[in-house]
Formats: C-alpha cells, structure tokens, sequence
C-alpha cells in the first residue's frame, strides 16, 4: 500500500467524495440541514424580543381618567394592556393574584381628580406578577421612570414620592426560580421526542418490529407497550429537576406536586406520540432525530421559558399557544411558585391534551402509510 502523504490526501479525498455524495442524494437529510437554521434565525430575528409588549395592567382607582400622569406613563412606556380601570381599592392585588394581570397598580382612597403623586395623598402601591421576571421587570422600569417624568412638575421637583413595590412570589428576582420550572418542561420533552423519534425506526433497521407484529400482539397496544415506560420515565425526570431545583436553588414548591407530575406524564405522553410520528415518516435514526430538533427548537424559542411571550408578536404567540411546553412552564410556574390549583392546571392541560390527540391521529396515519 503506498503510504505516502500525497495517497494518504487520495484515499481521503476519495472517502468524502463517496460521502458527499451519500449526503446530497439524501435528500430528506439535506432538507432538514437547511430547514433548522433557516428556522430559527426567522424565529430569532422575528419572533424573539427582549422588550415585553401587551403585559396586562390593572388600576384600582375611584374612575379610570385618560389624561393622568398615570396614564399617560403607561401609554408612553407601549409596553402595556390596560385590562382594567377605575377598581375598587384592592381589587388590582386580585386581579394579580388571579393571573388576569401581571401589574396591578392601587392609588388608595383618592378622590376623582386627586394626583396620585400630591404629598397629601398615600403613597400608591405597585402589585407584580415576578414569577415572569424576564416579562415585567423592563416594563415596571420603564413605568416607573415614565410616570415620575410626567408627575414630578405637578408636584415640584423638591418632593420625591415613595413607591412601594410589593414583587410577588419571586421577591427577590431569582433567575433559577423562573428558569427550573421550565426547565423541567424542557428536560422531560427533549428526552420524550428523542426516545419516541428512534422507537420506530431503530426496531425498524433492527429488523425486530416487523417480527414482534407477527405475534398476536395487535399494532396499538404494542405501541402503548413502547411508550408507556418512556412515559414514567418522563416524570421521574420531571422529579428530579424539581427536586434539585428545591434543594440547591431553594425554589419553592407552594403546590401540589402529585398535579405537576400527572402534568408531566400527559405531557411526556403527547411528545412521545409525535416522536413516534416522526419515526413512521422518517428512514432513518438521523433524520428521525433531525425531526425532532427541528421541533423542540422553536419549542423553547416561543414558549415563554427563554425570551418573554409578551415579547413575541401575536403571530408568534398564535403560535406558542399551540405548543404543549408553552402550558407546562405556566403549569411548574404555577405549582411551584403561585401554588395554583386543579382548576387553573386542567385550563392549560386542555391545549396538550387536544395536542396529543393530534398527534395520535398523525402517528397511526404514518404507521399504516409504513406499512402499506
């Protein structure tokens, strides 16, 4: 053999052409290379905005009056939706405490007309939603310098009003708070889409699956024979990251941790469904894992667990609302951090629940396409 370097470059040469080759015939494997990052730089450029846009804000005041310092500060800022005005006093705290806003604002018992600012007045209060920091902390920034901008010449520049922020069940803005809840969605749905992509195919190639349907086990059971021990799986991991996200990082856990796990377990179950659809269509173990990625990336770009879903444009968030990682992180959020209850879990179970019917209905239309 001639072991020279110019036969060595040869042999190398010759390998990757044969290589280059495989890959550009392979056409589906090629696709999926450019599809990915075509993806997400359309969902970065556009999609992803580190500026909160829409965050619900609510005013306790004895009437909602347009042309207020307040007012016109929360105009200014664009970051806001007003969802309610002139409330009773306390009512902005509830509607806080009840997820229909993220900011409630209470001027106390003012009379119609009174500057919220005036030093006879009570200094106002500021209620924030703060198990969303990414989401309200530039908004309340922003308000806070905007409606002392228009505040301060109506009451003179030598009086400096004192505002109390009462940030709720994140205080003191802990980045592990907000990120180990969602990071439990993420974990559980990146090992789920993964383990149901290669389920399929891998037994496929084996040539294992064509022999286990000759036995009288029936196509469906032998899939939920597959999947259900991936789907134990999936809570366990769940488990585990809220587990150690408690113990090193001391993330509360205000709620029922049975509901956040059974959360876990429809949630494993819809991405393992959809992994197994993505095996049935694919030919091979690499495209079946490109699939996958090709979906758990924009997962994690529009569900509000990296960048802020008030943020996103509504398109984008059109989007995020039908994909099930964007209700888990609202669900640990809510457990962990709120101690929500059954009522405002199973609300944002329904849109997994629809999703894994969904993919049901794709995974057997895909397997009966392969085995015809």
């Amino acid at each position: 053999m001639n072991t020279g370097i110019g036969a060595m470059l040869r042999r190398i040469l010759a390998i990757g052409r044969i290589e280059t080759l495989f890959i550009c015939g392979d056409r589906a494997t090629l696709g999926l290379i450019l599809v990915v990052p075509a993806l997400q730089i359309a969902l970065f450029g556009y999609a992803v905005n580190f500026n909160p846009r829409d965050v619900p804000i609510a005013i306790a005041r004895p009437a909602a009056e347009p042309q207020s310092a307040l007012s016109v500060a929360i105009d200014e800022t664009g970051y806001f939706r007003v969802v309610a005005d002139g409330l009773a006093n306390g009512a902005a705290e509830q509607q806080v405490r009840s997820r229909r806003a993220l900011i409630g604002v209470e001027l106390g018992e003012l009379s119609a007309g009174d500057d919220a600012w005036s030093p006879a007045v009570s200094s106002p209060r500021l209620i924030v939603d703060a198990s969303e920091p990414s989401a309200v902390r530039p908004a309340m920034l922003a308000l806070q310098s905007a409606w002392l901008r228009h505040a301060l010449p109506a009451t003179g520049v030598d009086f400096v009003p004192a505002v109390r922020i009462d940030w709720l069940y994140n205080p003191d803005g802990r980045t592990a708070w907000s990120l180990v809840p969602g990071l439990a969605g993420v974990v559980v749905m990146i090992s789920a889409l993964l383990l149901g992509a290669l389920t399929l195919v891998r037994e496929r190639e084996r040539g294992t699956w064509e022999a286990l349907l000759v036995t009288p086990v029936r196509p469906g059971e032998a899939l939920l024979g597959k999947l259900a021990p991936y789907v134990v799986l999936g809570v366990l991991q769940a488990a585990v990251v809220v587990a150690l996200g408690h113990v090193l990082f001391d993330v509360p856990v205000r709620g029922s941790v049975a509901l956040l796990l059974a959360a876990s377990a429809l949630f494993a179950a819809a991405h393992l469904t959809l992994g197994f659809a993505l095996s049935a269509l694919a030919e091979t173990q690499v495209q079946a894992v490109q699939a996958a990625v090709l979906f758990y990336l924009p997962s994690m770009v529009l569900s509000g667990f990296m960048f802020p879903f008030e943020g996103m444009p509504r398109w984008a968030r059109a989007l995020g609302e039908a994909l099930p990682l964007t209700h888990f992180v609202r669900i640990a959020r809510g457990v962990l951090l709120r101690g929500a209850g059954g009522a405002e879990i199973a609300a944002e179970l329904t849109p997994v629940l629809l999703f894994l019917m969904v993919a049901t209905v794709l995974a057997f239309a895909a397997y009966r396409r392969r085995l015809d």
